[in-house]
């Protein structure tokens, strides 16, 4: 039985198959998701650095006050292989903390002058820290800080920026002391090619930065400072910060009025220390030139010079060799130049240069002299001493001045080389005026442009002096004249010594005879004799009792002949003519008024 195919019959769909709902879907589900991916995500940030310590792409977090807000996508070299690029992806909403005050660095274990900081990353690793800033337009591309910045831009504060010629002056994050508490930081340090010096950036936080004001000046803390010098010996402390790291201090100096509060971003210049700002406040000076034929030694650059213990300027320069031809020539000739200042400054107010110069030339031509004194005995400093030296020469010069005369001087004023005085002559009043000539000091000579100040020996220069004086006139004495005398003095001495033992020995002779020793026992025989005679003559005795009765018979003849004695002595004759009677006195007539 044969079989015959079956033709099939083929019938074409004309509907969708349900199976393509889900491709369908499974695509807009993915677009969908993937604009959504994109409109939500946050902004992709471009950071440069000088390197990738510690970043690792896709694990390093971009942190701000410690909430994630993004992460590092990638890191590669720069075209020019010299930076490092870093792009991060920051978290959807994030994009407000981007702007152009922003400022972020790399967060990591470090030690410095302020402490240990980022220990927490031991464990967790750096991660970026990003410091939102308050500007306007949004920026999505940084340079990564070195240093985490001291204080955020919108800190309340005043920032101020210190020009120093020492670039060890200071360093980033070194305190800035008031009176020695702290009140704020060390920023920034720069060195600024064209000025060529090192500017900081310091930050003093609210409220102290009313403390800075115009008038405020700013000198290095070291912590500890030990100044030895012709002024003495002087030790500084501040805190234990500065003590350790250094710092930066600043005030207004004593008797300065405080100012206006300082602008923000104001140029201040940085001073070695306090003193170096006072010495800087005395810029108006005299120079002079001093010679010294002693040794200078100890004697340096910014010495005192005082005026019996008040200091009036300051040494410039030792030695002063400058503009000078020959100058060992010189230093032989005249001695050692030193240049002085001396500054109207630290005399008294409102004293000019031509009145300071008046004054010195005076005091010159009256025995002011320059003499070097040891200042401090530990380091040997020397500093220079202003006097009154008397027996110095004085020099001056004759300047006429006519003068009145009067025919009477009195008390007439006295005339020193000091004043110009009328001086009164006595004249007769026709005579004209006469022209009196007082003494005004000498100018004071000049040498390589300066006036050269007299100068003399210090008290050990004054001793060494008179002992030269006394050997000399030791070696100028006739010694050997006084030798051969003191010679002969002593051979006539030899003699005498002879003469005065021979005579010592005739007397132990004398003093041992027999006579001389028998001499005591016949005084005291002498002695006793006498005793008894004068017990004869004691009261009681008959001898003293017939004394006694002739003594009164005698005492009455006396005043029996003293009536004769008293009429012979009126009249002579009375013993061979017999004296008249006295007749009695008659009372006298007084006169009638």
């Amino acid at each position: 039985m044969t079989n015959s195919p079956v033709q099939a019959t083929v019938r074409k769909i004309s509907q969708w198959s349900p199976i393509w709902i889900v491709p369908v879907a499974a695509v807009l589900i993915g677009s969908w998701m993937l604009y959504h991916t994109f409109q939500n995500q946050g902004p992709t940030v471009t950071l440069l650095a000088s390197n990738a310590e510690g970043i690792i792409s896709g694990k390093t977090q971009i942190k701000s006050r410690s909430v994630d807000v993004g992460k590092v996508v990638s890191v590669e070299l720069s075209q020019d292989l010299k930076q490092v690029v870093i792009r991060a992806r920051m978290n959807p909403g994030t994009a407000n903390l981007l702007n152009d005050e922003s400022q972020l660095w790399v967060v990591k274990p470090t030690i410095g002058r302020g402490g240990v900081s980022g220990l927490n990353t031991l464990l967790s690793g750096a991660y970026i820290e990003l410091q939102p800033g308050k500007g306007d337009s949004g920026k999505y591309f940084f340079e990564l800080l070195e240093t985490p910045p001291i204080a955020p831009p919108d800190a309340p504060g005043v920032r101020i920026f210190l020009s120093s010629s020492d670039a060890a002056a200071l360093a980033v994050g070194d305190p800035i002391l008031y009176r020695g508490y702290d009140v704020g930081t060390v920023e920034r340090s720069e060195f600024d090619m064209q000025k060529r010096n090192m500017r900081y950036q310091l930050f003093i936080r609210a409220p102290y930065d009313a403390l800075v004001t115009e008038n405020v000046r700013f000198w290095k803390s070291s912590g500890m400072a030990l100044d030895m010098s012709a002024e003495g010996v002087r030790i500084e402390m501040a805190s234990m910060a500065t003590l350790l790291g250094g710092g930066v201090t600043f005030d207004v100096l004593d008797g300065w009025p405080a100012g206006n509060k300082a602008a923000n971003n104001s140029d201040f210049q940085l001073f070695e220390n306090r003193k170096s700002i006072q010495d800087g406040l005395y810029n108006e000076y005299l120079e002079y030139l001093l010679f010294f034929d002693e040794s200078i030694r100890g004697l340096t650059a910014g010495a005192p010079v005082e005026y019996r213990g008040v200091r009036v300027g300051t040494v410039a320069s030792v030695p002063y060799f400058f503009n000078m031809k020959n100058p060992l020539q010189v230093a032989f000739n005249k001695g050692i130049p030193v240049l002085i200042r001396i500054e109207t400054g630290r005399l008294y107010d409102n004293l000019t240069l031509p009145q300071l110069q008046a004054e010195l030339d005076q005091a010159v031509s009256l025995g002011l002299r320059a003499v070097l004194k040891t200042g401090n005995l530990l380091t040997g400093g020397l500093y220079i001493d202003l006097n009154q030296q008397s027996g110095a020469e004085t020099k001056a010069v004759a300047a006429p001045v006519t003068v009145a005369a009067s025919p009477v001087a009195e008390n007439p004023p006295s005339a020193t080389e000091a004043d110009t005085v009328a001086v009164v002559v006595e004249q007769p009043a026709t005579t004209p005026p006469v022209v009196a000539t007082p003494l005004l000091p000498e100018p004071l000579p000049e040498f390589a442009g300066y006036k050269i100040l007299p100068t003399s020996r210090s008290g050990l220069g004054h001793i060494e002096q008179k002992v030269l004086q006394a050997l000399d006139k030791i070696n100028n004495l006739p010694v050997e004249q006084v030798l051969a005398d003191s010679s002969a003095t002593l051979n006539a001495t030899k003699d005498l010594m002879q003469q005065s033992q021979q005579l010592v020995q005739s007397l132990d002779a004398l003093v041992k005879a027999d006579a001389t020793q028998q001499l005591p026992a016949e005084v005291n025989k002498s002695l006793a004799d006498l005793r008894k005679t004068l017990a004869g003559l004691s009261p009681g005795s008959p001898v003293y009792e017939r004394i006694n009765s002739n003594l009164q018979a005698m005492d009455k003849v006396l005043r029996d002949l003293q009536p004769v004695v008293q009429t012979l002595n009126q009249q002579s004759n009375a013993l061979i003519i017999s004296a008249d009677p006295a007749a009695d006195p008659e009372p006298e007539q007084g006169n009638e008024p």
